[in-house]
């Protein structure tokens, strides 16, 4: 696993809240986009996440940005993220970690990392 610096930035969406700390983890998966959504969410359940209002104060928030080049256009997961190119601390996060390359990426079992 990979991780880009802490990045503060102004709240979106939703401006009356607290600013926002973000960071991108690039990280190896076994499974599908699905597998991993299901496994993003249990992360945020455990991290104290409750449901509020879109965009309103959260603590744990985690989206699925990249998973290597594939494309997935469901009504609760969009891959590429929908916003990545809006949002500049996501640009400068992803040249951080050199990512023309893949945020999660899909692993064989017996693949090595590259």
């Amino acid at each position: 696993m990979r991780q880009s610096r802490v990045i503060e930035t102004e709240p979106w969406g939703v401006t009356d809240q607290p600013r926002f700390l973000n960071q991108i983890l690039e990280v190896e998966w076994q499974g599908s986009p699905r597998q991993l959504l299901r496994a993003a969410k249990a992360v945020e359940r455990e991290g104290g996440r409750k449901s509020t209002r879109r965009w309103g104060p959260r603590v744990i928030d985690v989206d699925i940005l990249l998973f290597g080049s594939e494309h997935v256009s469901d009504p609760d997961l969009q891959i590429p993220h929908p916003r990545i190119a809006k949002r500049p601390f996501v640009q400068d996060a992803l040249k951080e970690l050199g990512a023309g390359g893949a945020i999660a990426r899909r692993r064989k079992p017996d693949s090595r990392r590259a």
